[in-house]
């Protein structure tokens, strides 16, 4: 007997499909407007006398009259179509609610959302967990400019009527031993860390008078020297999904977050590198695109690593 009656408490412990997504809108409905009640699985009575079951029940108050509002969440594993749109208005069609809402775990068809917006249906969905696993992510597009400076190389001015090479390795230059090239790099991630202007620039070192460098291991005489650089800005671009206690409206392409929802970001890589390379304009940084969510974006500059400068000479000395 005991067995019996430990087995009939398993079954009905066990909820029906789609109760925790019922459970989690009205959780989030409530935070949405304290003063509002909200219900899970209820069962209300039209004007005609039909007994339906409602899965969310809003009940406040609005200009001193009472106001009721409906919710059908539909957790399916394709995105809800004009024939479950058209069945829920039938549904309240005799119930003389204010407000009709569907909430999809996957979305809505096109379809559906036509004849959701005749039938004055409001259609939302929550923030996916997994955007991978519902087919859809709501969230918006990061851009990012990775700025970088290549092509490096010396022109070497030298105190000779006639230059003695044409050709030779830039890091071969040396003064006290020490790369000369590393001055001009450290110059470029520091000085013109932040220059934006892309193409060739140019970076000129005189010298009072002439000095001996080593250059392909023997010493000449050198007047100055100039480091020839390429900038390049290579634009980047990422979609970040969000996730938490918000509602998406399909409709104006909003989200809604209650007073006291959490609302977090998918991971972001601080290395703009790793991020897709991006060929298109970038949107200035605030500016509202069509899909209704603001842009943000991120510049990544080489920097300078400072372990580095006991390899770097003083040209200032010179």
């Amino acid at each position: 007997m005991a067995k019996k009656e430990s087995s009939k408490r398993l079954v009905t412990a066990i909820e029906r499909p789609g109760t925790s997504l019922e459970k989690a809108v009205a959780r989030i409905q409530e935070m949405m407007d304290p003063n509002s009640t909200v219900t899970h699985n209820e069962v209300l009575e039209d004007r005609v006398g039909n007994k339906r079951q409602y899965d969310v029940v809003i009940r406040g108050r609005f200009g001193g009259r009472p106001v009721l509002g409906v919710m059908e969440c539909k957790d399916h594993s394709r995105k809800t179509g004009p024939d479950l749109v058209e069945a829920f208005a039938k549904k309240a069609e005799h119930l003389g609610v204010n407000l009709r809402v569907m909430v999809s775990k996957r979305g809505f068809t096109k379809q559906a959302l036509r004849l959701a917006k005749h039938e004055n249906i409001g259609c939302l969905s929550l923030l996916p967990d997994n955007p991978e696993s519902v087919g859809f992510s709501i969230g918006d597009m990061w851009y990012g400019v990775v700025r970088k400076w290549v092509k490096i190389r010396l022109r070497i001015h030298f105190a000779l009527p006639t230059a003695p090479m044409s050709r030779f390795d830039a890091n071969t230059v040396k003064w006290n031993g020490k790369p000369v090239v590393n001055w001009f790099v450290k110059e470029l991630l520091t000085t013109y860390r932040d220059e934006a202007k892309e193409g060739k620039h140019t970076c000129n070192l005189t010298f009072d008078e002439q000095r001996k460098l080593e250059i392909e291991g023997a010493e000449w005489p050198v007047a100055g020297i100039s480091c020839i650089a390429e900038r390049v800005s290579i634009k980047k671009r990422k979609w970040v999904s969000w996730s938490g206690d918000a509602l998406f409206d399909w409709h104006s392409g909003r989200l809604t977050i209650p007073s006291g929802g959490r609302v977090v970001g998918s991971a972001v890589e601080t290395d703009l590198s790793t991020w897709p390379d991006y060929e298109g304009e970038i949107p200035d940084p605030g500016k509202r695109e069509s899909d209704g969510f603001v842009k943000l974006v991120l510049y990544h500059t080489q920097k300078w690593d400072d372990a580095k400068d006991g390899e770097v000479p003083d040209l200032r000395s010179l």
